[in-house]
């Protein structure tokens, strides 16, 4: 893992005359959850398995096409949900980063504003995606503080995923967890022009928790003192 100094941004949903972010200092992985890793977490708790995970934590996108019996090396996880993601972590005395936690790794420094990086970005949304072929950890781009694959790999779930859209009493549903959406990869909306940002934050009000996907992902994060 890394450690993520504490400092402040401001996030691409921060109204004008809102204050910059604050972020604790915290540790997150320096890579996304590979298929070895899940496999693992799956054999030691089966209620994850593709049978018994019922319909409302993930849907049947689940574990589709992944062979948990024979992980690729360093394969990047994916067609996991929010829940599975979150229940991995927690297996691993670990939780999902927030939004502002992903995020601010996401433009430190602004480095996603480079016109290098804003351009490898989009080339990737560009290429299609193809669920038979596992990306690998550590092709992605690495962030200035040491995380690799926030770009240019997957999507990543974070685990309140729905703060900068609607709430789950704006929806009038009883249960927020089912209907929560995906925090994906968020960039900094200060430069309109970036569109990769808009991207991201458009596909979050899109999604559920119990969504999977042959390009969705998660890394873990911790507290730290």
């Amino acid at each position: 893992m890394q450690i993520i100094a504490s400092g402040s941004f401001r996030p691409f949903d921060l109204k004008k005359n809102q204050r910059p972010v604050k972020v604790k200092k915290f540790l997150v992985d320096t890579y996304p959850v590979t298929v070895a890793d899940f496999a693992a977490f799956v054999r030691a708790n089966p209620v994850w398995q593709k049978k018994s995970t019922p319909a409302i934590k993930a849907d049947d996108g689940y574990l589709k096409t992944i062979d948990l019996d024979n992980p690729p090396a360093k394969a990047v996880m994916t067609q996991v949900s929010w829940f599975a993601a979150r229940a991995y972590c927690e297996a691993h005395n670990k939780r999902l980063p927030t939004l502002y936690e992903w995020e601010y790794i996401a433009t430190y420094n602004a480095w996603d504003q480079n016109k290098q990086t804003n351009a490898h970005i989009l080339a990737w949304f560009g290429r299609p995606s193809d669920h038979k072929t596992l990306g690998l950890i550590g092709t992605g781009l690495r962030s200035p503080q040491g995380v690799h694959d926030l770009h240019g790999l997957i999507w990543e779930w974070v685990d309140d995923f729905n703060s900068s859209t609607v709430t789950g009493d704006s929806r009038a549903d009883t249960d927020t967890e089912s209907n929560l959406f995906c925090g994906a990869t968020a960039l900094s909306g200060s430069d309109l022009r970036n569109y990769a940002t808009y991207m991201r934050y458009g596909m979050r009000s899109s999604l559920r928790g119990n969504y999977t996907g042959n390009n969705l992902g998660f890394r873990c994060a911790k507290d730290t003192k």
